[in-house]
């Protein structure tokens, strides 16, 4: 039997310019190998493309998407018990008033009753424990003279005139109809009259 590759040798022996042979050959071979080459690029390209569409499917999923609503309607129960309906009112909120709207305790400190005085000026001391009462305002008179403004510090009186005195004080509530009056009896001696400053005009110059 004849061995095939020994023919194919015997063959190539004897031909006359083996390089444009060996030429023809070798690009016959590497036809095969580029289009592998080719296809094989072709067909990563296309893979490549697939999954990249199926990646943005994915990423790009709807955002606004509303969610189903089913309703179910149930049909009543005719044997059922009803069930109580408990309606409550509204709580109702108690103010707390901000003062008592009347008078609290309230005296005169000084002068004590039937006490000799002789200051002057004659300070009248008012205690007012207020408390948790509304402020108060008072007006005074002595001797049944005409009452004075209503104010709510202690009075001073000056160069009052010696002898039996009664003061009257008439106290209300700044916030209500509330008032009281008190009185108090004392005897004052003028030790001194406080001197009055006056202001002398002073004459105006002759021209000689």
């Amino acid at each position: 039997m004849v061995n095939p590759f020994r023919k194919i040798r015997d063959w190539f022996a004897v031909l006359p310019d083996k390089k444009k042979y060996i030429e023809v050959i070798t690009a016959s071979l590497s036809i095969p190998v580029l289009l592998s080459v080719v296809l094989i690029n072709y067909l990563n390209i296309q893979e490549r493309r697939s999954n990249d569409k199926i990646t943005s499917t994915i990423t790009e999923a709807p955002k606004d998407q509303s969610p189903t609503i089913i309703t179910i309607i149930k049909e009543p129960d005719q044997n059922a018990t009803p069930t109580p309906t408990i309606i409550t009112s509204p709580t109702q909120s108690v103010t707390k008033e901000e003062c008592i709207k009347d008078i609290g305790p309230i005296s005169i400190a000084t002068p004590e009753e039937n006490e000799a005085v002789t200051s002057n000026p004659l300070e009248i001391n008012i205690q007012y424990d207020q408390g948790e009462y509304c402020s108060v305002v008072w007006s005074y008179r002595i001797n049944n003279g005409n009452w004075s403004n209503f104010i709510d510090n202690d009075i001073f009186i000056y160069n009052m005139d010696s002898g039996q005195k009664t003061i009257e004080l008439h106290v209300k509530s700044i916030v209500s109809n509330a008032s009281k009056t008190i009185r108090r009896t004392f005897t004052y001696e003028n030790a001194y009259m406080m001197s009055t400053p006056t202001i002398t005009p002073t004459p105006p110059s002759r021209t000689e």
